[in-house]
């Protein structure tokens, strides 16, 4: 799988000069449609989930609702095809949950704390089945990943024996299977696929790595990405494909680290990284200079980007992307991008 570069125009979502006063710390989710999920902290100190089309916002929860079960929204949102969100949230109650949205408005919550001590951090994924994917410690306090399929919670990975903690998200595709990054006890870090019931390794720290970045993604075809670097101290881009582990980009052709990769079903789309000698950017080509589409330092709209966020919810089956901007002169904006054809 090679990256294909292709230039993107941004298309604004949504920006803190009204009614939304801050979008921090959480990304921006889209879905294949489009349509870009976001989690926002209003100006009279509510929180709520929105979702836009870059013609208009569409109020899906917002906390100072009586009909709305949250005190508090405490991820991103993750939408799929049919227009469905997962988030987490604190409860009026008090309680952790992850909510389950629906495009007619209604809400309902699953039942984390017969699963759960405590939900997240990071966020949900979804896939096309209702399927979500989530991060949180058990009631015994052990770390765990599992995925709420209809009506419960399915075990996918503990802490115990065999994991230590894990890091990042759990990224489920539409065949149920779920990517994730973990600690082992022996203090190795590896890239797991759980699957048929069964957790396989993709990568490791030991002998051809010795760091995993935390944010692994998975695709329909079950190809795997993440960075990672190497023992000879250079970071990379791999994908790891039909059992086969390739290197898609490293610092040879002009970067010293790199944080993430996004992909879909047509392979690499989009990789975060950070060029010698520069500032951390989100490129969708192998040429720090001429491929990188954004990033730190660089001018948006007249004012100089000072933060950005996505991971892999930011990136649907088109390769648009949803991003999290912060610029210097205190505004912020989700951002849908849109590769030109």
């Amino acid at each position: 799988m090679t990256l294909q570069f292709r230039p993107y125009t941004w298309t604004r979502i949504a920006t803190n000069d009204g009614r939304f006063n801050d979008f921090a710390p959480y990304v921006a989710a889209i879905n294949d449609d489009g349509v870009v999920a976001f989690q926002a902290t209003l100006s009279d100190g509510h929180s709520g989930v929105f979702t836009s089309d870059g013609t208009f916002i569409t109020e899906v929860a917002v906390t100072a609702s009586t009909a709305c079960p949250a005190r508090l929204f405490s991820s991103h949102p993750d939408i799929n095809q049919a227009g469905k969100l997962a988030v987490y949230a604190t409860l009026k109650s008090g309680e952790a949950a992850v909510l389950l949205m629906r495009p007619d408005g209604s809400l309902a919550a699953t039942d984390g704390l017969d699963w759960f001590n405590e939900i997240g951090p990071m966020g949900p994924t979804m896939n096309e089945h209702d399927d979500v994917a989530v991060r949180g410690t058990s009631q015994d306090g052990r770390a765990c990943i599992r995925v709420w399929r209809g009506t419960q919670f399915q075990a996918i990975a503990e802490a115990g024996d065999r994991f230590s903690r894990f890091e990042g998200l759990p990224v489920v595709n539409n065949d149920g299977h779920v990517a994730f990054r973990a600690d082992l006890p022996d203090g190795r870090q590896g890239i797991f696929v759980h699957r048929d019931d069964q957790c396989a390794a993709i990568a490791l720290t030991g002998n051809d790595f010795v760091a995993i970045a935390r944010f692994p993604i998975i695709n329909d075809r079950a190809d795997v990405a993440f960075a990672a670097r190497r023992a000879s101290g250079v970071w990379g881009i791999f994908t790891a494909a039909s059992g086969r582990l390739a290197c898609v980009v490293d610092a040879e052709a002009g970067f010293e680290s790199f944080r993430g990769v996004l992909i879909n079903n047509a392979g690499p789309v989009a990789f975060y990284g950070t060029p010698a000698g520069g500032q951390l950017g989100i490129y969708t080509g192998i040429d720090p200079i001429r491929h990188r589409i954004l990033g730190l330092g660089d001018t948006v709209f007249g004012a100089t980007v000072v933060d950005f966020a996505l991971n892999p919810v930011s990136i649907n089956g088109l390769g648009q992307l949803a991003i999290r901007v912060a610029l210097d002169d205190r505004r912020q904006f989700i951002l849908r991008g849109d590769p030109v054809v």
